[in-house]
C-alpha cells in the first residue's frame, strides 16, 4: 500500500459500468477500501451510513450529476472535509476551470492511466493529511494548539465517562514570563517556550495530550493516571526545564502548575480546567515553581517543588 499509514476509503461515483469496475480494482489492489454507486442519488445514500476519505466522481450521470453530488457533500457539515476528485470526459479546458470552481482536489480527465490515477488520489490524501496535522498544531511549539489539544482532552473525558477510569489534567504557566520578554526581548521568551515543548514532550507518554493553551500556558492531559501519580511526573519536568533553561539558554526560569483528577474533581473540561488554573495561580501566590493539586481551600494547598 505504498508509504500510506492507514488504510483509506475511497467512493468511486460513476455511471459507466465498466470505468466505475476498473477505479475500483486498482484502488484495491493499492490498499484502499473501496466502495461504488452508478449516480450521485445512489452515493448520497451510501454516505448516510458509511465513512469515505475520498470520492471519485464522474460528472456526466443520471439522476444527479457530479456538480450537484459536489453541492450536496459540501452542504452537509459531516461531508464537508471529505477529498473530492473529479473524473471526466469533459477535457475543455473551460470545463476542468469549471470543475476547479467547485473547490475539489483534483480534476482527471478520461481516458485515464489506472496507476497514474491511484497515485494522484494518494497525492490528495497526503496533502489532506499534511494540511490536517498542521491545522492542529501551535507553530511554534509544533505541541497541540487550543483547539486541537481541548477537543482530545473532551473526548477522553467522554471516555471516561462511558468506561469508568481516571485522568489527570495539568495546567502550567511559566513565571515571570513578561519580564523574560521585556528584558531579554521576544526571541529569548520564545527560546524558553520551545525548551518547555521539549521538555513536555520528551517527559510524556504517546497516549498523553500535551497543548499549548496560550501565551506561556500549558495544558495536559494524562490518562489512566491519578494525581499521586502524575504530581511526581510534572515536578520533574520542572526541574528539567530548570536545568536546561540556566544550560542552554542562561536563563533559570520556572513554571507554576496546578493539577486535577478527573472524575473525582469533575468530569467537564471547563470545570476541570478552571480548577487547575485556580490552583497553578496558588503556586503562583506561594512562591512559584510549585505543583498545587486543587482542593476546595485552594489557597493554602501549595507545595514546593524538591530542588534536584
Amino acid at each position: 500500500m505504498s508509504h500510506m499509514e492507514r488504510q483509506y476509503s475511497a467512493l468511486v461515483v460513476e455511471d459507466d459500468a465498466h470505468t466505475r469496475e476498473l477505479v475500483v480494482f486498482n484502488l484495491e489492489d493499492a490498499g484502499y477500501r473501496a466502495h461504488a454507486a452508478a449516480n450521485g442519488a445512489e452515493a448520497l445514500k451510501l454516505l448516510e451510513h458509511r465513512v469515505v476519505d475520498i470520492i471519485i466522481c464522474d460528472i456526466m450521470m443520471p439522476e444527479m450529476n457530479g456538480f450537484a453530488l459536489r453541492e450536496a457533500v459540501q452542504s452537509q457539515a459531516k461531508l464537508r472535509d471529505t477529498g473530492f476528485i473529479f473524473l471526466s470526459a469533459k477535457s475543455l479546458p473551460e470545463d476542468e476551470i469549471r470543475g476547479l470552481r467547485y473547490g475539489v482536489d483534483e480534476y482527471i480527465t478520461k481516458p485515464f492511466n489506472p496507476e497514474v490515477l491511484v497515485a494522484r488520489v494518494e497525492a490528495v490524501l497526503s496533502r489532506r493529511a499534511a494540511l490536517a496535522k498542521a491545522a492542529q498544531l501551535d507553530p511554534l511549539t509544533q505541541l497541540f494548539n487550543r483547539q486541537a489539544g481541548e477537543r482530545e482532552i473532551r473526548r477522553e473525558l467522554e471516555r471516561i465517562q462511558r468506561y469508568p477510569s481516571i485522568g489527570t489534567l495539568v495546567f502550567l504557566d511559566i513565571d515571570e514570563f513578561k519580564a523574560v520578554n521585556d528584558t531579554l526581548g521576544h526571541a529569548a521568551g520564545d527560546r524558553a517556550l520551545v525548551l518547555l515543548a521539549e521538555v513536555l514532550r520528551e517527559s510524556t507518554r504517546s497516549v498523553d495530550i500535551v497543548t499549548r493553551y496560550g501565551g506561556e500556558e500549558f495544558v495536559l492531559f494524562f490518562p489512566q493516571t491519578d494525581e499521586a501519580n502524575a504530581v511526581p511526573v510534572i515536578e520533574r519536568m520542572q526541574r528539567r526545564f530548570q536545568y536546561l533553561s540556566e544550560k542552554h539558554a542562561q536563563l533559570r526560569i520556572s513554571f507554576s502548575a496546578g493539577v486535577v483528577e478527573a472524575p473525582r474533581d469533575g468530569n467537564q473540561f471547563d470545570v476541570l480546567c478552571r480548577r487547575a488554573d485556580e490552583a497553578m495561580y496558588s503556586s503562583k501566590e506561594h512562591g512559584k515553581a510549585r505543583v498545587t493539586p486543587w482542593r476546595p481551600n485552594i489557597r493554602h494547598a501549595g507545595r514546593p517543588l524538591r530542588t534536584p
